[in-house]
């Protein structure tokens, strides 16, 4: 009931704002809560929304759903937008979110729309494998800019040891399935990374150490994608 509940009250309050509901081509749920493996209090509730021409609706949008999910205990109400024009190419147009692009499986399987139309038909297929080069490479751009950011810094830790579970065989983006596939190669510092994330996000490792980390397992990823892909993910 709650999750019909927070879904209506967003319908029900864009439907209300005439500009909004006319520049609002759709709105996706997607992400843990979609999955089944959402964790109170840990991680975020995800939101996508489409624009036909005009942001500026966008802090309006982003006030409708914060009101309405206060009760599901997300640490955050993350809300992605890109305009309807762009979707035709995310990789190459406006801003390539890893749910469109390198993680594009996952979203297509888990979302749902909550208002408007949806844009499953109209985005081009990416393939993991094929994309799997372009985002290690942008990690690695990305460690510069975080320096100085233990938040970020461990994000992108745990992004780096999702693509290691990921490029060894776990099956999907279920924190269950990471976890397991980061068992079975038996790195115990992946591990460690990633379950600081699932026990409330904890900021527990310096710099040093989380670029080390990053560094050498993205070439064990380079070193397995160049061999063969364990995943059809």
């Amino acid at each position: 009931m709650i999750v019909m509940g927070f879904l209506e009250c967003i319908k029900k309050q864009i439907i209300q704002d005439n500009r909004l509901k006319n520049e609002l081509y759709s709105l996706i749920l997607y992400g843990s809560f979609v999955r089944g493996d959402f964790l109170e209090n840990v991680s975020d509730l995800d939101f996508f929304a489409v624009i036909i021409k005009d942001e500026s609706v966008i802090p309006k949008l982003r006030q409708i759903l914060e009101g309405c999910t206060k009760k599901i205990n997300a640490v955050e109400v993350d809300l992605a937008w890109e305009y309807l024009e762009n979707l035709s190419d995310p990789l190459r147009k406006g801003v390539p979110f890893k749910f469109l692009t390198i993680y594009q499986e996952d979203f297509l399987e888990n979302h749902i729309v909550v208002y408007g139309k949806d844009i499953a038909n109209i985005l081009p297929k990416y393939k993991f494998e094929d994309l799997l080069g372009w985002r290690i490479e942008r990690i690695l751009k990305l460690i510069e800019g975080s320096k100085g950011n233990p938040k970020l810094m461990h994000i992108l830790a745990g992004e780096t040891a999702r693509l290691l579970a990921l490029i060894n065989g776990a099956k999907s983006l279920r924190k269950g399935d990471i976890v397991n596939a980061l068992e079975k190669i038996q790195d115990e510092e992946a591990l460690e990374i990633y379950k600081a994330y699932l026990d409330g996000r904890k900021l527990k490792f310096d710099e040093k150490f989380l670029i080390n980390f990053i560094d050498s397992r993205i070439e064990k990823i380079k070193e397995a994608s160049s061999s063969s892909l364990s995943t059809s993910f």
